[in-house]
């Protein structure tokens, strides 16, 4: 069952941490969501209080959390079914532009290759969420609070189950693997947790050839029962270099406050 508090604002932090070699950048974005019940379900207003670009040209999902830094002062309206599910967005189009120019403003500027190469490749990510169909532009705004809900984890937990097989899909400097793993639901005093261990290995090509990197995956999501909302997760990906050096790292908390 979907039940969130009504007419009271919920405060959500969103902080990444990547490192790559001596290299850390952090992302933090914070927005203020507030729930308001509706004849067929609900109405969530969500104001973005803060948004610090700082994954620009990491993976596209990196840079369309950057692009919502264009949208820091605004609220975008979104309706929800009893469920929880997303059914529609307010003024749409207006928003979608906004975070497509957000996301197209982060392409660095600069004459040498290396900045040129990244500058068309966010430019080639922007086009490619820029052309995306309605229905895509509205799954992707409806991003800022999907992750927020999960009655249908509270649903499972009520049918106690051993840890069972999973394949997830990982992104890592090297690339995007599919990782086997294991996947727990648990029932604990304080609520539920989801958890999610996986490995796997990744074909990069160095100086000697061809080789095998690995990439691990860590997730914990821990939900409220009585309302359905995930009060906090946490990502962390570690990817490890031919050599079994620790090639990257990336951390990705949200935690919400009353």
């Amino acid at each position: 069952m979907f039940a969130p508090p009504v007419d009271r604002p919920l405060t959500i932090t969103t902080e990444t941490v990547r490192s790559e070699g001596a290299v850390t950048r952090r992302f933090v974005a914070r927005r203020t969501i507030r729930f308001a019940a509706a004849p067929d379900g609900y109405r969530v207003a969500v104001t973005l209080d803060m948004a610090a670009p700082g994954e620009e040209d990491s993976d596209p999902a990196g840079l369309l959390r950057s692009g919502f830094a264009r949208l820091a002062g605004r609220t975008v309206v979104l309706h929800l079914d009893r469920a929880g599910a997303v059914t529609s967005v307010d003024d749409l189009p207006a928003t979608w532009r906004a975070v497509v120019d957000g996301m197209a403003a982060l392409a660095p500027t600069g004459s040498d290759p290396e900045t040129r190469q990244r500058a068309a490749r966010v430019r080639a990510i922007v086009a490619a969420l820029a052309a995306q169909p309605e229905a895509a532009q509205r799954r992707m705004i409806a991003s800022l609070v999907t992750p927020l809900i999960a009655p249908e984890l509270v649903a499972e937990a009520a049918t106690p189950a051993p840890p069972r097989a999973v394949r997830v899909p990982a992104t890592s400097i090297y690339g995007k693997a599919e990782l086997d793993g294991l996947r727990a639901v648990r029932t604990r005093g304080d609520g539920i947790e989801v958890s999610v261990s996986a490995t796997g290995p990744i074909a990069v090509t160095t100086q000697e050839g061809s080789a095998s990197a690995a990439i691990t995956l860590e997730t914990l999501r821990r939900i409220e029962p009585g309302t359905g909302l995930v009060v906090e997760s946490r990502e962390q990906v570690e990817t490890l270099a031919p050599d079994g050096s620790l090639q990257s790292e990336r951390l990705t908390v949200t935690r919400i406050t009353r």
